[in-house]
């Protein structure tokens, strides 16, 4: 987790993202600035079904935010999250609070990381 959060590129994948537009630094940015919008709502879904430990909704909620992490080229979060959605789909949550630990603090450095390199 920890090289997570100290690799930029695990975090924000600009340039890949980039390519996938076809270059389109524009369309990147508003999809960048849609992010930034909606991802604590996102997030507080999320933590809401785990505080409840609603495995439908953990892996409803963490399904959206893998698709969410990987249209902005949030590898890390991506990744995260389905690993959420895994362990929610096998109805395994004995470890979703250590993996929520961790998608917020990826959530958090996601948010700084783009804000500081739009």
């Amino acid at each position: 987790m920890k090289d997570e959060l100290t690799n930029n590129e695990a975090l924000w994948n600009k340039a890949t993202a980039l390519r996938r537009l076809g270059g389109n630094e524009l369309l990147l940015n508003k999809i960048a600035d849609m992010f930034l919008s909606q991802i604590e709502q996102k997030q507080k879904a999320v933590n809401e079904a785990v505080l409840v430990l609603d495995a439908e909704a953990i892996r409803f909620h963490s399904h959206a935010l893998k698709g969410f992490s990987g249209d902005v080229g949030a590898d890390a979060l991506r990744e995260r999250a389905a690993q959420m959605e895994f362990l929610a789909k096998e109805g395994n949550l004995n470890e979703i609070n250590d993996h929520l630990a961790n998608l917020n603090a990826l959530i958090q450095a996601t948010i700084e990381l783009i804000r500081s390199h739009r």
